[in-house]
């Protein structure tokens, strides 16, 4: 699964990215939790597959517009790559409302002595990269809306396995297009480990286990805890 991301240099990942200027209401963010709004982007069309791409802040954790849930409904964080299509709750975004989720880096946790032990995974060569994920409008009689999102998720890669056994499917510049455009179906071979670049995962402060800190201190270097196997 994935709980929690950073994205520290949201300017310039969004120029390296996509070309696109950060939003002005968009600050370097070292813990992205549930629940909160992060950048997303989608096509400015809602599925018709011709518009250019918007960055929106959307909230974490997907809420299906049919759900009957109140706005204090958390949502899905993640969805599996594997069955995402056929579930009823990401069925409909996988089809039709598939985004981009900005990032540099994001956090698992292995157990270890004394507790479990953050790691934050990146790049290796430091550079940002994207998430694949799906996003949904929800609304209720009384006009209130949400518009919310998950990433979703694929077997972890060999360097990341010792600590976690799912990671977040990560998308490569060639398959952006290709992810976003409603009219196709997305290949699985988007969605293998093999298809990320390559990672590393460093120990770091326990102070990210917090959702309420979102600093530079999250990112603390810790001393590296020995590999104890999955979490689960």
């Amino acid at each position: 699964m994935c709980g929690r991301y950073s994205l520290t240099l949201p300017e310039e990942a969004m120029r390296q990215l996509f070309d696109l200027p950060a939003a002005a209401w968009m600050q370097p963010r070292f813990n992205i939790a549930p629940s909160q709004i992060a950048p997303v982007l989608r096509l400015d069309d809602d599925g018709g597959g011709g518009g250019g791409l918007v960055l929106d802040g959307m909230t974490w954790g997907l809420i299906p517009s049919w759900s009957k849930e109140p706005l204090t409904n958390k949502g899905q964080i993640n969805a599996r790559s594997e069955t995402a299509a056929e579930k009823p709750t990401f069925r409909a975004a996988f089809h039709r409302r598939r985004c981009l989720i900005p990032t540099d880096g994001f956090y698992e946790w292995q157990k270890v002595e004394g507790g479990k032990q953050p790691y934050w995974i990146s790049r290796s060569d430091g550079a940002p990269f994207v998430f694949a994920g799906l996003w949904e409008t929800w609304g209720d009689s009384h006009g209130s809306e949400v518009v919310s999102f998950a990433i979703l998720t694929t077997t972890a890669a060999e360097s990341i396995r010792p600590i976690h056994h799912r990671m977040p499917v990560i998308l490569d510049r060639p398959n952006f297009a290709a992810w976003l455009d409603p009219k196709e179906t997305p290949k699985a071979a988007l969605f293998t480990p093999e298809q990320a670049p390559e990672m590393t995962a460093r120990p770091v402060s326990r102070r990210v286990n917090s959702p309420r800190n979102d600093d530079a201190a999250c990112l603390a270097a810790a001393p590296k805890a020995p590999v104890q196997g999955n979490l689960f």
